[in-house]
């Protein structure tokens, strides 16, 4: 997939610099047409995890090479534990680097052959890196968790992973998604990194 390098720059400036800023309060939600909240939850790249069918949805547009999406994986298992009815809906979003969209359809390789219960390891593993996470250690760590390294490479490369990834952006690009992480709750959406409390507030409000 071929991304602009506008795109990779804004995207690149609103997820490292705005880390310090976010650090002190949450994003305020900005309304978001709902047709393209339902249109997210039909792509094909999207991880389901969590409840199958919770009382809320939760999704994250995130890159693997964001700092800020690092933080909000890290505290995931603790709020799928703490929020059991809870759907979360991870989106592949790679908007900052060319290593970015190699890494990305490294993961979607993997989630295709092994599906979403597999994913959430490689997810964590992801961003338990140090550096800039590229192609070649995202198919080490599918590797190292059992993948198979030659259909990886194959289905990485394919037509439709490369669709899919075109896919998630043109709908986040559509939700005016300009920073990762970025994440949407019925049909707020907020743009920048939350803490882990912060993610409880806006499920709590969502449900009302």
């Amino acid at each position: 997939m071929t991304l602009s390098r506008r795109t990779f720059l804004t995207g690149l400036a609103l997820s490292g610099a705005s880390v310090s800023a976010l650090a002190q309060s949450a994003p305020e939600p900005q309304m978001v047409p709902v047709e393209l909240v339902e249109d997210t939850l039909n792509l094909p790249s999207a991880v389901r995890l969590g409840h199958a069918h919770g009382d809320a949805i939760m999704i994250e547009y995130f890159d693997y090479n964001c700092p800020w999406c690092k933080r909000s994986a890290q505290d995931l298992p603790a709020l799928l534990k703490a929020e059991p009815e809870l759907t979360y809906v991870l989106i592949n979003f790679a908007v900052l680097s060319p290593q970015s969209v190699a890494a990305t359809k490294a993961a979607l390789a993997y989630f295709q052959l092994y599906g979403p219960e597999r994913y959430l390891p490689l997810h964590l593993a992801l961003f338990n890196l140090h550096g800039t996470v590229d192609g070649e250690r995202a198919l080490n760590e599918a590797e190292r968790l059992g993948g198979d390294r030659k259909q990886l490479m194959e289905i990485a490369d394919a037509k439709k992973t490369t669709q899919w990834m075109t896919d998630a952006f043109r709908i986040g690009s559509a939700l005016g998604l300009v920073a990762t992480p970025s994440f949407l709750i019925g049909t707020d959406a907020y743009i920048g990194g939350m803490r882990l409390a912060q993610k409880r507030d806006a499920i709590a409000r969502a449900r009302g």
